[in-house]
């Protein structure tokens, strides 16, 4: 006997329990916690990435909702802005009072009060003018000295820009002893150059409960302050013109979102800051960490149990086994008394059985020299068996072909032949078969020379026909691929048919795919077992029922995926259709 070398000597040096301990450690314990381990770190990112997500989203949610308000603040403005009566209106000198508010009830009276009405986060619409012949009342002021102290109109008269929105403190007109906080768009009125006479300004305050509202509404996730380009907080109204260190105090045991506001020049460098407290991701983190603990003690003590009775069960048995054959090396041939099971342990446990009571007999009826040539004539009976085995490979099977294949060939046979050629070219075929892509008119000609055979079977009982059109021959496709489903044809679709039996391949290429189909004129099937055998098609190959159509499907859906389109019909007495469509490719990766 030939020694084993290098590593398998080693391995077979290993006592059995240690190795069975080495492959579950390597192969089961390791493995499982490896895996419990990716996994726990790949979900703690992805929750921690999908909870900063969330709070991106909801601050910058937040930012456009206080944008809109702005926005729709400034189109107000804009719409106010446009209008040539106001202006004509504003820039007259008037002789009196009544001269006033003639003009007044006739242009001015109730103009602001529709957009009041639709713009409800607005909350008070003044336009202020030079003229003193104005009388100030409603929404129509004079613009006197005190007014022009106002922090509103120093910003607009030195800035630039038609709009300015700011955020100030002004006197209170229910209390004079009191400040009032004003979010404001300040727009200078000068579109009509021809009623320029006096300046003009239109100042709309936006209600500051509407954007404390909306920071409120994402207070369960965020809090949430609204900064001006100097870093002041605006909102929460109650922090107004707060550093904005104070709003992003606590850095160490929170986090920071940034969401600019806008790009507009008005509010160019506004931005909204959102802080959220990390126990938010912590506690999901450890929700997600008693799931992944749980999962981890089940996958690893389910299979430890089940690996240690299976393994003792394997251990115990064998080493009874091992201790019986010592004892037989010393001619003390003792059964082994035990449960021996239905496995292979347990048959082996059995033929030793039987084994030591054959032995005990010869000893009883033979002398030891007998039984001596006996063995030796055992071993002279195998090495010529193993000899004779050795001798039998495919290369007798392809002579005693060749053979027969002359012999036909002189005595005029043609159609013996040529069966026996197709049937040599498709044992090589099969024999040298790998999973390497072919061209699909290779792949037909192998079933061709299949079909040929089963056409010799059965004569003129039996006909094929091919319809591959020119473009779809030089696609590649798996090869195995097709005889398979015209070898189910002929076995289980046209055995028992009584007339003429046709099977019809179709191919054809339709933009990016190949579709191909094997129909035949059969038994066909009900419903019931086609949804029986489109059940198996995910099955196990162990199985002996259509495994060389389930052999097929596996096959491309392991080169292809998803983007394999498999089908079976079929209806009893009318035949069956299976067919595949698959991408129609000049290469195919990984094959």
């Amino acid at each position: 006997m030939r020694k084993p070398i290098g590593w398998m000597s080693f391995v077979n040096n290993i006592p059995l329990k240690w190795k069975f301990t080495l492959i579950y450690l390597l192969c089961v314990l390791l493995p499982i916690v490896t895996i419990n381990v990716l996994f726990y770190r790949q979900l703690s990112g992805n929750i921690q990435s999908q909870e900063q997500n969330n709070l991106q989203l909801a601050i910058e949610r937040a930012a456009r909702e206080a944008m809109d308000k702005i926005e729709g603040g400034v189109t107000l403005s804009h719409s106010v802005a446009t209008d040539r009566a106001l202006y004509e209106v504003l820039d007259k000198e008037y002789a009196g009072i009544v001269d006033y508010y003639e003009s007044f009830n006739e242009v001015l009276a109730g103009k602001m009060r529709p957009f009041m009405s639709a713009y409800t986060y607005v909350e008070n619409i003044s336009v202020f003018t030079e003229n003193e012949t104005v009388v100030s009342g409603g929404n129509f002021f004079v613009l006197d000295e005190e007014e022009k102290r106002s922090p509103w109109y120093e910003a607009a008269s030195r800035s630039a820009s038609a709009v300015q929105v700011l955020m100030y403190a002004n006197p209170d007109p229910m209390n004079a002893k009191a400040d009032k906080e004003y979010f404001s768009i300040v727009r200078k009125l000068n579109d009509y150059q021809m009623y320029g006479r006096y300046a003009k300004y239109l100042r709309i305050d936006l209600k500051l409960s509407s954007f404390d509202e909306i920071l409120e509404d994402e207070k369960p996730y965020l809090s949430l302050s609204m900064l001006d380009a100097q870093g002041r907080v605006l909102f929460p109204s109650s922090q107004h013109k707060k550093p904005a260190a104070a709003a992003e105090g606590g850095k160490d045991d929170r986090l920071v979102f940034r969401s600019p506001l806008g790009n507009p020049s008005y509010i160019q460098g506004w931005t909204l800051v959102g802080l959220a407290e990390e126990h938010r991701f912590n506690t999901a983190i450890q929700s997600s960490n008693r799931f992944i603990w749980m999962l981890a003690a089940v996958s690893t003590l389910l299979p430890t149990t089940l690996i240690f009775v299976m393994l003792r069960s394997y251990n115990y048995r064998i080493r009874r086994l091992s201790r019986h054959m010592e004892k037989a090396k010393n001619e003390k041939f003792d059964l082994i008394v035990m449960r021996e099971g239905q496995d292979e342990i347990g048959g082996l446990i059995r033929s030793y059985n039987r084994m030591v009571a054959q032995i005990e007999l010869l000893i009883n009826d033979v002398y030891k020299l007998e039984i001596q040539q006996k063995d030796m004539e055992l071993e002279r009976i195998r090495a010529e068996m193993k000899l004779l085995q050795s001798q039998v490979n495919p290369h007798f099977l392809f002579n005693t072909l060749n053979a027969l294949l002359v012999v036909s060939v002189k005595n005029g046979y043609t159609e013996v032949s040529d069966i026996i050629r197709n049937l040599s070219q498709l044992l090589r075929r099969m024999l040298s078969w790998s999973d390497a892509a072919v061209a699909l008119r290779d792949e037909l000609h192998f079933t061709e020379m299949y079909l040929r055979i089963e056409k010799f079977r059965f004569a003129d009982r039996f006909d094929y026909r091919f319809e591959i059109e020119e473009e779809a021959g030089s696609c590649l496709v798996p090869k195995m691929c097709i005889q398979p489903l015209v070898e189910n044809a002929c076995k289980h679709g046209l055995q028992t048919v009584k007339g003429q039996r046709v099977i019809r391949i179709e191919a054809r290429r339709t933009d990016a795919y190949l579709h191909v189909q094997v129909e035949d004129n059969g038994k066909g099937m009900d419903e019931d077992r086609l949804n029986e055998i489109r059940g198996l098609m995910n099955g196990s190959l162990d199985s002996d029922d259509n495994v060389g159509m389930r052999n097929v499907y596996k096959r491309l859906r392991l080169h292809y995926g998803e983007r394999v389109d498999f089908y079976i019909d079929s209806r009893p007495n009318e035949g069956t259709r299976i067919g595949f469509r698959i991408p129609a490719l000049s290469t195919i990766q990984n094959l």
